[in-house]
């Protein structure tokens, strides 16, 4: 007995063109279930962990918007407080490099710009080999939104370390 035939059937039973429809057909049924259910397939596998962590961020803006940041301020998302809390505010001067009339690099203080370094302790959950605030993914050199009551920042994250 062959495993396909001279009329194209797997074992004398099933073409192999059906074959091929019925498994694209459940595939189809399969992904329609998982969108009507609303689950995502990382969703199916991954194990949820909560890890304490600590990352700095920091935000350059103009001169005097960012003095509403305060130690202990709480971090939210959508108007949703999450568990994540401001440990401290840094305001430091922003550097710029000019050029002079002889057209050598001059590094002086910008006098318009300033630069807050933050630090903020959470508890996040540990889902898919990343740290997730909110719907945001924590890892150096992202860009993510800090949010609380009263202000809504643009950040770049510097470091993130898990703390015990």
């Amino acid at each position: 007995m062959k495993l396909i035939d001279d009329k194209g059937r797997i074992f004398n039973k099933i073409n192999i063109l059906d074959l091929l429809f019925i498994v694209l057909i459940l595939f189809l049924v399969f992904l329609s279930v998982i969108k009507i259910f609303g689950a995502n397939l990382e969703d199916l596998t991954a194990t949820d962990e909560n890890v304490n962590i600590e990352f700095t961020a920091s935000i350059v803006m103009d001169k005097g918007y960012l003095d509403v940041i305060n130690v202990g301020d709480q971090l939210g998302e959508t108007k949703q407080f999450l568990d994540a809390y401001i440990e401290d505010v840094e305001v430091v001067e922003v550097m710029a490099t000019n050029l002079d009339q002889n057209g050598n690099e001059v590094v002086s203080v910008d006098p318009t710009m300033e630069k807050a370094e933050v630090v903020i302790s959470a508890n996040v959950p540990y889902k898919n080999m990343s740290y997730k605030l909110g719907n945001q993914e924590l890892r150096q050199g992202k860009i993510i939104f800090l949010e609380s009551q009263f202000y809504r920042y643009k950040a770049q994250i510097e470091s993130v370390k898990v703390v015990n």
